[in-house]
Protein backbone atom coordinates (compact mmCIF):
# COMPACT_ATOMS: atom_id res chain seq x y z
CA UNK A 1 0.00 0.00 0.00
CA UNK A 2 1.13 3.56 -0.72
CA UNK A 3 0.58 6.51 1.60
CA UNK A 4 -2.32 7.96 -0.41
CA UNK A 5 -4.50 9.84 2.13
CA UNK A 6 -2.56 8.79 5.24
CA UNK A 7 -1.32 12.34 5.90
CA UNK A 8 -4.54 14.21 5.06
CA UNK A 9 -5.06 15.70 8.54
CA UNK A 10 -1.44 15.95 9.61
CA UNK A 11 -1.61 19.73 10.18
CA UNK A 12 -4.38 19.30 12.75
CA UNK A 13 -2.46 16.52 14.46
CA UNK A 14 0.75 18.55 14.61
CA UNK A 15 -1.12 21.40 16.26
CA UNK A 16 -2.12 18.91 18.98
CA UNK A 17 1.49 17.73 19.22
CA UNK A 18 2.75 21.22 20.02
CA UNK A 19 -0.10 21.89 22.45
CA UNK A 20 -0.12 18.58 24.32
CA UNK A 21 3.38 17.20 23.78
CA UNK A 22 2.10 14.08 21.99
CA UNK A 23 -0.35 12.93 19.34
CA UNK A 24 -1.50 9.67 17.78
CA UNK A 25 -1.37 9.12 14.01
CA UNK A 26 -3.63 6.91 11.84
CA UNK A 27 -3.22 3.13 11.97
CA UNK A 28 -0.57 1.47 9.81
CA UNK A 29 -2.53 -1.77 9.39
CA UNK A 30 -3.31 -1.19 5.71
CA UNK A 31 0.41 -1.11 4.83
CA UNK A 32 0.73 -4.91 5.03
CA UNK A 33 2.69 -5.09 8.25
CA UNK A 34 3.17 -8.87 8.41
CA UNK A 35 5.47 -8.87 5.38
CA UNK A 36 7.24 -5.71 6.51
CA UNK A 37 7.87 -7.17 9.98
CA UNK A 38 9.23 -10.38 8.49
CA UNK A 39 11.59 -8.52 6.14
CA UNK A 40 12.93 -6.14 8.78
CA UNK A 41 13.31 -8.91 11.34
CA UNK A 42 15.28 -11.06 8.87
CA UNK A 43 17.67 -8.21 8.14
CA UNK A 44 18.22 -7.59 11.85
CA UNK A 45 19.59 -11.13 12.18
CA UNK A 46 18.72 -11.51 15.85
CA UNK A 47 19.91 -8.07 16.98
CA UNK A 48 17.82 -6.02 19.39
CA UNK A 49 18.57 -2.74 17.58
CA UNK A 50 19.43 -2.00 13.96
CA UNK A 51 19.82 1.35 12.25
CA UNK A 52 17.86 1.84 9.01
CA UNK A 53 18.38 -1.40 7.10
CA UNK A 54 16.99 -1.69 3.56
CA UNK A 55 13.47 -2.94 4.42
CA UNK A 56 13.15 -0.32 7.16
CA UNK A 57 14.15 2.47 4.78
CA UNK A 58 11.83 1.15 2.05
CA UNK A 59 8.87 1.23 4.42
CA UNK A 60 9.53 4.85 5.43
CA UNK A 61 9.82 5.79 1.76
CA UNK A 62 6.54 4.02 1.02
CA UNK A 63 4.93 6.09 3.78
CA UNK A 64 6.24 9.31 2.16
CA UNK A 65 7.67 10.24 5.53
CA UNK A 66 10.34 12.60 4.16
CA UNK A 67 7.84 14.33 1.89
CA UNK A 68 4.75 14.58 4.09
CA UNK A 69 5.99 14.74 7.68
CA UNK A 70 9.66 15.68 8.00
CA UNK A 71 9.41 19.18 6.41
CA UNK A 72 6.50 20.07 8.67
CA UNK A 73 8.35 18.88 11.76
CA UNK A 74 11.40 20.84 10.64
CA UNK A 75 9.33 24.01 10.38
CA UNK A 76 7.95 23.51 13.90
CA UNK A 77 11.41 22.70 15.26
CA UNK A 78 12.81 25.90 13.76
CA UNK A 79 9.92 28.27 14.50
CA UNK A 80 8.67 26.95 17.85
CA UNK A 81 11.70 25.31 19.43
CA UNK A 82 14.51 27.44 18.02
CA UNK A 83 16.25 24.57 16.21
CA UNK A 84 19.18 25.76 14.08
CA UNK A 85 20.38 22.50 12.59
CA UNK A 86 19.70 20.69 9.32
CA UNK A 87 16.61 18.74 8.30
CA UNK A 88 18.86 15.73 7.65
CA UNK A 89 19.58 15.44 11.40
CA UNK A 90 17.57 12.25 11.98
CA UNK A 91 18.10 8.88 13.62
CA UNK A 92 16.03 5.85 12.59
CA UNK A 93 16.33 2.57 14.40
CA UNK A 94 14.40 -0.71 14.58
CA UNK A 95 13.81 -2.28 18.01
CA UNK A 96 13.03 -6.00 18.20
CA UNK A 97 12.32 -7.52 21.62
CA UNK A 98 12.01 -11.25 22.20
CA UNK A 99 9.51 -12.58 24.77
CA UNK A 100 11.12 -12.82 28.19
CA UNK A 101 13.77 -10.16 27.55
CA UNK A 102 14.35 -8.57 30.96
CA UNK A 103 16.96 -6.03 29.89
CA UNK A 104 14.76 -3.82 27.72
CA UNK A 105 12.16 -2.78 30.29
CA UNK A 106 11.68 0.21 32.57
CA UNK A 107 14.75 1.97 31.16
CA UNK A 108 13.16 5.38 31.59
CA UNK A 109 14.84 8.20 29.67
CA UNK A 110 14.46 11.36 27.64
CA UNK A 111 15.58 11.49 24.03
CA UNK A 112 17.94 14.21 22.86
CA UNK A 113 15.98 14.76 19.65
CA UNK A 114 13.08 17.22 19.61
CA UNK A 115 10.62 14.74 18.12
CA UNK A 116 10.28 10.98 18.52
CA UNK A 117 7.87 8.74 16.64
CA UNK A 118 7.10 5.12 17.55
CA UNK A 119 5.82 3.07 14.61
CA UNK A 120 4.36 -0.30 15.69
CA UNK A 121 5.11 -3.03 13.15
CA UNK A 122 4.51 -6.25 15.11
CA UNK A 123 2.78 -6.21 18.50
CA UNK A 124 2.44 -9.59 20.24
CA UNK A 125 -0.48 -10.81 22.29
CA UNK A 126 0.31 -11.69 25.92
CA UNK A 127 -1.45 -14.40 27.87
CA UNK A 128 -3.60 -13.40 30.82
CA UNK A 129 -1.65 -11.14 33.15
CA UNK A 130 1.30 -10.65 30.81
CA UNK A 131 2.52 -7.47 29.12
CA UNK A 132 3.63 -6.84 25.54
CA UNK A 133 6.18 -4.08 26.01
CA UNK A 134 3.62 -1.30 26.39
CA UNK A 135 5.04 2.20 26.22
CA UNK A 136 4.70 4.27 29.38
CA UNK A 137 5.25 7.97 28.80
CA UNK A 138 4.92 11.29 30.59
CA UNK A 139 4.52 14.31 28.26
CA UNK A 140 6.04 17.58 29.46
CA UNK A 141 7.89 15.81 32.28
CA UNK A 142 10.60 18.45 32.12
CA UNK A 143 11.16 21.79 30.41
CA UNK A 144 12.99 21.94 27.11
CA UNK A 145 16.74 21.79 27.88
CA UNK A 146 18.38 25.17 27.44
CA UNK A 147 21.76 23.69 26.52
CA UNK A 148 23.72 20.43 26.62
CA UNK A 149 24.60 20.85 30.29
CA UNK A 150 20.96 21.09 31.41
CA UNK A 151 20.10 18.25 29.02
CA UNK A 152 22.72 15.99 30.60
CA UNK A 153 21.84 16.94 34.17
CA UNK A 154 18.14 16.41 33.52
CA UNK A 155 18.76 12.97 32.08
CA UNK A 156 21.01 12.02 34.97
CA UNK A 157 18.49 13.21 37.58
CA UNK A 158 15.63 11.22 36.09
CA UNK A 159 17.65 7.98 35.93
CA UNK A 160 16.48 7.40 39.51
CA UNK A 161 13.09 6.53 38.00
CA UNK A 162 14.45 3.86 35.63
CA UNK A 163 12.80 0.91 37.36
CA UNK A 164 9.27 -0.42 37.90
CA UNK A 165 9.07 1.13 41.35
CA UNK A 166 10.63 4.35 40.10
CA UNK A 167 8.05 4.73 37.35
CA UNK A 168 5.21 4.05 39.77
CA UNK A 169 6.54 6.76 42.06
CA UNK A 170 6.99 9.21 39.20
CA UNK A 171 3.42 8.56 38.06
CA UNK A 172 2.05 9.76 41.39
CA UNK A 173 2.88 13.37 40.50
CA UNK A 174 2.91 13.38 36.71
CA UNK A 175 0.46 12.79 33.87
CA UNK A 176 0.97 9.18 32.79
CA UNK A 177 0.02 7.64 29.44
CA UNK A 178 0.24 3.96 28.52
CA UNK A 179 0.02 2.75 24.92
CA UNK A 180 -0.13 -0.93 23.99
CA UNK A 181 -0.17 -0.11 20.24
CA UNK A 182 -2.73 -2.83 19.55
CA UNK A 183 -4.38 -0.43 17.09
CA UNK A 184 -1.07 -0.10 15.19
CA UNK A 185 -1.34 3.68 15.36
CA UNK A 186 2.05 5.43 15.64
CA UNK A 187 2.73 7.84 18.47
CA UNK A 188 4.54 11.13 17.87
CA UNK A 189 5.80 13.04 20.90
CA UNK A 190 8.30 15.66 22.03
CA UNK A 191 11.26 13.41 22.72
CA UNK A 192 13.44 15.71 24.80
CA UNK A 193 10.68 16.65 27.26
CA UNK A 194 8.78 13.32 27.48
CA UNK A 195 10.04 10.73 29.97
CA UNK A 196 9.30 7.31 28.49
CA UNK A 197 9.98 3.63 29.01
CA UNK A 198 8.58 0.19 28.20
CA UNK A 199 7.05 -2.65 30.14
CA UNK A 200 8.43 -6.14 29.62
CA UNK A 201 7.58 -8.31 26.66
CA UNK A 202 6.46 -11.24 28.79
CA UNK A 203 7.66 -14.76 28.17
CA UNK A 204 4.09 -15.81 27.39
CA UNK A 205 3.74 -13.37 24.47
CA UNK A 206 2.76 -14.80 21.10
CA UNK A 207 5.79 -13.41 19.24
CA UNK A 208 8.57 -10.84 19.30
CA UNK A 209 7.76 -7.11 19.40
CA UNK A 210 8.99 -4.90 16.58
CA UNK A 211 8.79 -1.13 16.51
CA UNK A 212 10.52 1.48 14.39
CA UNK A 213 11.78 4.54 16.25
CA UNK A 214 12.14 7.77 14.28
CA UNK A 215 14.03 10.64 15.93
CA UNK A 216 14.10 14.11 14.41
CA UNK A 217 16.48 17.01 15.07
CA UNK A 218 18.96 16.79 17.92
CA UNK A 219 19.92 20.34 18.96
CA UNK A 220 22.87 19.02 20.99
CA UNK A 221 26.46 19.03 19.70
CA UNK A 222 27.57 16.03 17.63
CA UNK A 223 29.35 14.51 20.61
CA UNK A 224 26.78 15.53 23.22
CA UNK A 225 24.86 13.11 25.47
CA UNK A 226 22.58 11.88 22.70
CA UNK A 227 25.35 11.44 20.16
CA UNK A 228 27.47 9.51 22.64
CA UNK A 229 24.64 7.10 23.44
CA UNK A 230 23.99 6.46 19.74
CA UNK A 231 27.68 5.86 19.17
CA UNK A 232 27.79 3.28 21.96
CA UNK A 233 24.63 1.57 20.73
CA UNK A 234 25.96 1.23 17.17
CA UNK A 235 29.36 -0.23 18.08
Amino acid sequence: MEALDYWDDIDVRLTKLVKNGCVKLPSLEKFGLDEIASNISSEMNGNTFAELYHSHQAFLQNMDLDQKLTPKLFEIARDVFGYKGDMSNQYHIARRIEPGNSKEMFRAHFDSHIFTMVLPIKIPKPASGGTAGDLIYFPNAREKPKNEITNFLGKAYHKRFASKDGIENFAKNHEQHIDDFNDYSPLLFLGNTTLHTNRQVSLDCSSYRLTLLAHFFDPSPKYGAGGLMRLLRNR
